[in-house]
């Protein structure tokens, strides 16, 4: 696994919320509680934040984040891939300091996720002997799509109690961890041997919405006190 680079993407533009990533959750901006999460986990040894936007970087930088960089605007519109934001901070990292030779990208809109999570994450992509991990939380809903003859079920082939479903595993956005080498020549996040992290639901939680906005900030006020 080697030296570990947390990184933080956190642009400024956001249209479901707006200025989300700075929005007040539980007393402090939301970037904030990823970096203190990535600051805390024993297996992360840089937290770094790429943002285009300077109250988010002075955010992050009182936070305790490293802000070694500007992302270029280019890569911080609606649609940019994250792929070429994590390349950009990765060479910029690289030049200015040294290489890292695992990368955990860690959003802020998932600011449920912990530091105990991210080593656990960490100790069982290390165990997996992984090329890369993905965060995911369990799903047993019942899938259906339309089709020209009606309705029809996606998964599962009838209907079972809970505890009788083989769970389907949902991405979650919470995490991710890659060999940087590897990403570097493939472009992929999910390269060569992917390992499964699953978080609880609660901690799962991404925000894009502004009720999921209330709701991190009802649990981290309420419940994880």
């Amino acid at each position: 696994m080697g030296d570990v680079l947390g990184l933080i993407p956190c642009r400024g533009g956001s249209k479901g919320i707006r200025r989300k990533n700075v929005q007040p959750v539980a007393g402090e901006p939301l970037l904030a509680h990823t970096v203190e999460a990535s600051l805390a986990a024993d297996a992360i040894d840089r937290t770094v934040v790429s943002t285009d936007d300077a109250e988010i970087a002075a955010a992050a930088r009182e936070a305790g984040a490293d802000v070694p960089f500007d992302r270029p605007d280019e890569l911080a519109t609606d649609e940019a891939a994250i792929e070429p934001v994590i390349e950009h901070a990765i060479e910029q990292v690289r030049e200015a300091d040294r290489a890292y030779d695992t990368l955990v990208l860690l959003q802020a809109t998932s600011p449920l996720r912990t530091a105990d999570d991210i080593d656990a994450a960490m100790e069982r992509y290390r165990e997996a002997d992984a090329d890369s991990l993905v965060a995911v939380s369990e799903d047993h809903s019942y899938r259906w799509g339309e089709t020209p003859d009606g309705a029809e079920r996606l998964n599962y082939d009838s209907r079972k109690r809970r505890q009788d479903k083989a769970p389907e595993y949902v991405e979650s956005g919470a995490l991710y961890a890659v060999d940087i080498p590897q990403f570097l020549a493939t472009g992929d996040l999910q390269t060569g041997r992917t390992a499964l992290y699953v978080l609880d639901e609660i901690s799962a939680l991404d925000i894009d919405r502004p009720y999921e906005l209330w709701l991190a900030d009802k649990i981290l006020r309420e419940w994880r006190q």
